[in-house]
């Protein structure tokens, strides 16, 4: 059975996440302080070899992939960009704790949507498209072992929306620098859209990463167990549709 690993790499922070701001489709640098820790993170680690080293758009893990992986070109995933925080983004939890749309988002962001923003089930669509299009991008090269750079919010939906074994989604938070190895089979893809998370890495385990954006709610993060078989299923639908549509 042919077999393909995608090393799932969170990116660095940025002065905005050292602010404790929302941080979506602004697309800040990684800081200098993000720069350093990332180098320091990496000094004695092993990192596993790739073929490819693919990225979200955004320049914060463009720049991660270049410490991670010095000398390797990098390639955009379009449908990899951080969520839509709409009139959130940039501010902090203090500026948005009395604002009604927010508790109500905060509460069920499956289904409510900052304004001009987009809404998880949205979100969650859009990353599955994503990561369908890295693995249609390995096999059609046939290549078997490739990086991902993306955000942590979206590893940690990645995995608790389609990773074996199941855990809920804030287990599967990572350090900046860090983050998981994924097998993938075409036959389980195709079909049931999922996948094994393989190990932790780099080897030295999960950190404790106070720098990140703030998150929704515990009950927002239930709201993502309760939506997942419905996604999976519009999604799987959805990229068959494109498939057939493409051949």
């Amino acid at each position: 059975m042919l077999t393909y690993k995608i090393h799932l790499f969170r990116h660095g922070i940025t002065r905005a996440n050292l602010e404790g701001r929302y941080v979506g489709l602004s697309d800040y640098p990684l800081c200098q302080e993000g720069i350093d820790a990332l180098k320091e993170y990496v000094k004695d680690k092993d990192y596993p070899p790739v073929e490819k080293i693919y990225t979200s758009p955004l320049r914060r893990c463009r720049e991660t992939a270049h410490i991670l992986y010095p000398g390797y070109k990098t390639f955009d995933v379009p449908q990899l960009m951080e969520m839509d925080f709409g009139t959130y983004e940039g501010k902090t939890l203090d500026e948005l704790q009395n604002d009604e749309s927010f508790i109500a988002w905060s509460r069920d962001s499956m289904h409510n949507a900052p304004p001009e923003g987009e809404d998880g089930v949205a979100f969650i669509r859009r990353v599955i498209h994503g990561l369908d299009d890295v693995f249609q991008d390995m096999m059609a090269n046939e290549l078997h072992s490739a990086a991902l750079v993306i955000p942590g919010g979206m590893i940690m939906s990645m995995l608790a929306l389609m990773g074996f074994p199941r855990h809920p989604m804030g287990e599967w938070e990572c350090d900046a620098g860090a983050g998981y190895t994924i097998v993938m089979t075409p036959e389980l893809w195709t079909r049931d859209k999922v996948f094994e998370v393989l190990s932790r890495i780099p080897k030295s385990g999960l950190m404790a990463c106070s720098t990140s954006s703030p998150r929704p709610s515990a009950t927002a993060t239930m709201a993502l167990g309760r939506m997942v078989e419905m996604v999976v299923i519009l999604c799987r639908s959805g990229c068959s549709r494109s498939r057939e549509a493409s051949s």
